[in-house]
């Protein structure tokens, strides 16, 4: 983290502070004679590392209200730079803060026009700045910072005046809805207590008559008037400023409203520099009056916090990632020789098994053989179950058929001889079943009833799947065979009907 210190201008000199942690050290203080500015750059080379940010405390400060129509983008910056030059034309110390825009009608957007009017005077400091490439981070003016931690003591409800002390002088700054509308500096000839609460009873009664004028508060309504001041202090202002129908004068305890902030050095007199100062450091003020060129080191600085704090990220998470992969080839080892100590266990047992089988004349490689050749013709022996279940299903469902003899085997076709060559391999098998079955001896006689119960049970047999040839009847139905009447020869010889069928399906 880089150190931070304030240079507060005013229109005496300059002073450089030191800020850490809530505390401000006075480190020196500069002129604008040659001496004070060569002094002033031996102290930015001294500390060429460290953040500076301009405080100006002057009277030369200028602010307009303007209600501009809604734009965005590139219009919208053209917009605000014409009024700028048109406003401040002399000062590139210049700009412009949105105070929101209008709840009715076409909503215009309220926009306050500030600038320091004499940039002469911050010249010379802002040159050595330049010629010594300080990181200036910005110009600030008190205003701005009040604008940024007022709200917390003074509320965001309705018009009110902040009466502030610095080494510049008395400083009014109006803010209405929480919102900065303008300020001035009243200079100081004494800095005695009484001197500064005549001048706070004279300006508040003038700028009360100026918002009455300027109709930025309505006749006939007060202006609360808030005094940050010392507590010690404040019943000697309390007899200059006494409230009336107009003018309601609070007033805040400096010391409380320090420790408030976190500023962590105590406070002996109503001077609001040093909380100024740290209010800077601790949280600035998201605008400021500088141009692009003053702070293209601050820039440049921003850009390489940024790479440094991603190489940072970087180097972490790669140390992470380290720290977890050695854990993790931690864990592999340990894992590795737990399973060396369990495979040399098993490779123990293994062989205390095989020790103590009977010795047979086979090695092991030969038996590894022998038993992947009975695996292989294993696997070509078809499936006969669901053949023979369905066959068992047609049997059950025609019990006067009684089943005799039954042959299988495989074939490239199905009607392939039996004894012939087997099907290569590879090549489409089917797998043929031969059935040898007889009929009722009761039906010896009743020809048409043999061939009815032949023909349903070859029916029942054949499906998708299955190819159903009959091969054999219990009698000749060829046309060129005569018919004979051998159902009495049979009778007495005791002779049942016989038939005989074919069965084929492709593995």
């Amino acid at each position: 983290m880089a150190a931070k210190r304030i240079l507060l201008a005013d229109g005496t000199g300059l002073t450089a502070h030191y800020w850490r942690a809530g505390h401000v050290k006075f480190e020196a203080e500069f002129s604008n004679e040659p001496a004070g500015l060569e002094a002033l750059a031996n102290y930015v080379k001294k500390n060429h590392s460290s953040l500076f940010y301009l405080l100006a405390d002057i009277a030369e400060e200028g602010f307009q209200l303007e209600d501009l129509p809604y734009v965005q983008g590139g219009d919208r910056n053209a917009l605000l730079q014409r009024r700028l030059g048109q406003y401040f034309y002399n000062t590139p110390l210049s700009l412009a803060i949105s105070l929101g825009r209008a709840k009715e009608g076409r909503r215009d957007e309220k926009i306050l026009f500030a600038a320091l009017t004499r940039p002469e005077a911050l010249a010379p400091w802002l040159d050595t700045l330049r010629e010594t490439e300080a990181i200036l981070a910005g110009v600030y003016s008190v205003p701005l910072v009040l604008a940024q931690f007022g709200s917390q003591f003074l509320g965001a409800n309705g018009p009110v005046l902040l009466l502030t002390l610095t080494h510049g002088g008395v400083r009014q700054t109006f803010f209405d809805e929480g919102k900065l509308h303008f300020s001035r500096l009243s200079q100081l000839a004494t800095r005695s207590i009484d001197e500064v609460g005549r001048v706070c009873a004279n300006d508040s009664a003038k700028i009360f008559q100026y918002l009455v004028a300027q109709r930025q508060i309505p006749r006939g309504s007060s202006l609360r008037t808030v005094i940050l001041a010392e507590a010690g202090q404040t019943r000697t202002l309390q007899d200059h400023c006494q409230s009336s129908p107009e003018i309601q004068f609070e007033y805040v305890d400096l010391g409380a409203t320090a420790k408030k902030l976190r500023l962590k050095d105590g406070i002996e007199d109503s001077s609001a520099d040093r909380l100024l100062i740290h209010c800077l450091a601790n949280n600035a003020p998201s605008q400021q009056f500088a141009a692009a060129n003053e702070t293209r080191f601050h820039r440049l600085w921003k850009i390489r916090s940024a790479l440094n704090s991603l190489a940072w990220t970087i180097l972490v998470a790669c140390l992470l990632f380290a720290g977890k992969t050695g854990l993790r080839v931690a864990e592999l080892k340990d894992q590795t020789e737990l399973t060396r100590l369990a495979t040399a266990e098993d490779t123990r047992r293994y062989d205390a098994i095989l020790n103590a089988l009977p010795k047979v004349s086979i090695t092991p490689d030969d038996l590894r053989t022998l038993t992947g050749r009975y695996d292989t013709l294993q696997k070509r022996i078809p499936a006969l179950e669901p053949m023979l279940a369905h066959l068992g299903q047609a049997l059950n469902e025609n019990p006067r058929i009684e089943l005799g003899k039954l042959s299988w085997r495989m074939a490239d076709s199905p009607d392939a001889a039996a004894g012939g060559r087997p099907a290569a391999p590879g090549a489409p098998a089917w797998v043929v079943v031969e059935i040898e079955a007889q009929l009722p001896l009761v039906l010896v006689s009743d020809q048409r009833a043999q061939l009815a119960l032949i023909d349903h049970f070859a029916a029942r047999l054949r499906n998708p799947k299955t190819d159903v040839r009959i091969l054999s009847r219990p009698f000749d139905i060829e046309s060129d065979k005569s018919l004979r009447s051998m159902g009495d020869a049979r009778i007495q010889g005791g002779e049942v009907p016989k038939f005989s069928l074919r069965m084929a399906r492709q593995l």
